[in-house]
């Protein structure tokens, strides 16, 4: 695969992925997180299983490593995300999650033992005060705990993307994203078992955003991110999940009719700001 390829790859992937935070979100209203993500994992882990069993059933060491780490760091990423996502708007949930674009740069220097650029620093502090603004627009009466799980669900992808990129240079990317996906499932239903809650939708509509979060948000939107990972680096990833809030948001101001007060307005300016500011002072030289 060309790097062009690899782009437009983690782009559909990355927009794929956005429409996760509404789907989520309604189903949250009728179901716990453990069992939507029980359900939701195993269905997409089973559909690619099926159709890449040859895949399976060859299996590297380096492969099966690879995708248990990845579904154990994914797990706490979702877990702190849908938890989350009980009491924060979807658009604002995506925004903050996806700061990972500033992140990963600054965890990539904390790797490298490398000083972080000046306009790394100044873009993720741009960020962090969008993401301030972000967190007035959620508040009621006092503060919204479960705006702390986003943010640690924002840190949590941060370290997801950089160690896509070294468990995929490692192995074969996409066994490894089918093996992340079951290992999230089995986590998952782990889970909803211990706390005695697991059960399948009940209604057709709830079918119906289960499967496209198994099917087009799991078995593309996850399994396909290492295989475009493995030919660009983390930080040049993390670039496109500016995709990701964008798609989330506009779904959850016209679909969820999501209020769009002042302080959410600017605080999605902050953000958006700092992610693009952050492509395109990387320039040629990152996306090549």
């Amino acid at each position: 695969m060309t790097k062009t390829g690899a782009k437009l790859l983690l782009l559909a992937v990355f927009a794929a992925r956005g429409t996760s935070f509404l789907f989520s979100k309604t189903l949250l209203q009728t179901q716990t997180p453990e069992n939507i993500m029980a359900v939701r994992f195993l269905t997409a882990f089973l559909v690619l299983a099926a159709v890449f069993f040859k895949k399976i059933r060859v299996c590297s060491r380096e492969s099966l490593r690879g995708g248990v780490i990845l579904g154990v760091l994914y797990m706490v990423c979702m877990f702190c995300e849908m938890y989350g996502l009980r009491r924060v708007d979807s658009g604002v949930a995506a925004f903050i999650e996806n700061m990972a674009i500033v992140l990963v740069p600054l965890y990539v220097a904390a790797l490298t033992r490398t000083r972080p650029r000046g306009k790394t620093l100044l873009c993720a502090l741009i960020a962090v005060t969008g993401v301030g603004f972000l967190s007035l627009s959620q508040v009621t009466d006092s503060f919204n705990p479960y705006l702390l799980l986003t943010i640690s669900a924002a840190l949590s992808y941060g370290v997801c993307i950089v160690a896509t990129e070294k468990v995929a240079a490692k192995g074969d990317p996409l066994t490894i994203g089918i093996i992340q996906i079951g290992v999230m499932g089995l986590i998952a239903l782990a889970a909803a078992l211990v706390q005695g809650n697991f059960s399948l939708p009940d209604t057709g509509r709830e079918w119906f955003m289960v499967l496209m979060l198994a099917l087009v948000c799991s078995c593309f939107g996850f399994a396909f991110q290492p295989v475009g990972q493995k030919y660009l680096p983390s930080e040049t990833a993390a670039v496109f999940t500016v995709v990701n809030p964008l798609v989330a948001s506009v779904l959850g101001l016209v679909v969820a009719k999501e209020a769009l007060g002042p302080a959410k307005i600017v605080g999605y300016v902050l953000i958006l700001a700092a992610l693009l500011y952050y492509n395109s002072e990387r320039g040629g030289k990152a996306a090549g």
